[in-house]
């Protein structure tokens, strides 16, 4: 298994292209932190790794680490609205969703726009977000930067089924930073707040963490809360949560057959629209 960094667009379009030609499977990386990849040729863009804040602006290359972007942009009272903790590049492959994606979404919605190498060329779509290596490398990206909060405080309380719409309906319009649901033989919701408070729950400094392990988990589609509840009675997962704002729920089942009935894929994959794209961008099949 060969190992390339790149230092640019170009490099890393001749590198694909060749490796494509020869018939070699390849995997682009950042620092290869998060990546299991195996591949004949592995591209990292570790060496492609600056950036610079303008305003409530980050515009950064694909191997730039998060925790730099974030602490640079605490120093400037801002927030980095993502609790991811690798690359530019690997947030934007993944699409990754945290609690705080209620207030700030996932990376796709606040991702102004981004670069990336395909075995096509280099396209300016931001529309590639979540696909995972699959159908390109990321080389740069804009996104936005948030006021940073002086004080974050998350409320949270264990509660029945049938109390949780009536308490959804009360905190949703206090404008929460973070709302999660879990869902562990049982409700527990996390409310994270920047002023306020919620009388009767358990409060604790910060924002609320979610499993980040796929192994033995789906992403299903959820419209609403009332689904996540629909969802969670019909299949009784081992562990299920749901942000409030994100689309799709994660489950942890031992069973696939149990989310018949429901748009859904392996947290360890890609939606299917990506498999489509990729008979356009990559019919090599060269990406892994």
């Amino acid at each position: 298994m060969e190992i390339g960094k790149v230092i640019d667009e170009r490099e890393m379009l001749e590198t694909l292209r060749i490796a494509s030609k020869n018939g070699k499977k390849v995997a682009i990386i950042g620092t290869g932190n998060h990546s299991k990849k195996v591949a004949d040729l592995i591209i990292s863009t570790a060496r492609m790794s600056d950036f610079t804040i303008r305003d409530s602006e980050v515009i950064a290359q694909a191997g730039c680490p998060i925790s730099k972007i974030r602490e640079e942009a605490m120093s400037m009272d801002l927030l980095f609205p993502s609790l991811y903790d690798g690359t530019v590049g690997g947030l934007l492959a993944t699409n990754e969703a945290y609690p705080i994606s209620t207030a700030y979404g996932t990376p796709y919605s606040f991702t102004q726009w981004t670069r990336i190498v395909t075995n096509s060329g280099v396209l300016k779509w931001k529309g590639l977000i979540g696909s995972k290596g699959l159908l390109g490398g990321f080389t740069e990206a804009s996104m936005r930067l948030y006021p940073r909060p002086s004080r974050v405080e998350t409320f949270t309380t264990k509660l029945e089924e049938k109390d949780l719409i009536q308490v959804y309906n009360k905190v949703i319009n206090l404008n929460p930073l973070a709302f999660l649901i879990e869902y562990d033989n049982g409700f527990t919701i996390h409310v994270s707040l920047t002023e306020g408070k919620i009388d009767g729950m358990d409060s604790y400094e910060g924002v609320p963490l979610v499993e980040e392990s796929d192994k033995g988990s789906y992403m299903v589609k959820v419209d609403d809360i009332s689904s996540f509840i629909e969802l969670v009675n019909k299949v009784r997962p081992i562990y299920a949560y749901y942000i409030q704002g994100v689309k799709w729920s994660k489950v942890y089942t031992s069973e696939e057959s149990e989310l018949d009935g429901w748009e859904h894929f392996n947290s360890t994959e890609v939606p299917k629209v990506v498999w489509k794209l990729k008979t356009i961008l990559d019919h090599w099949n060269t990406l892994v």
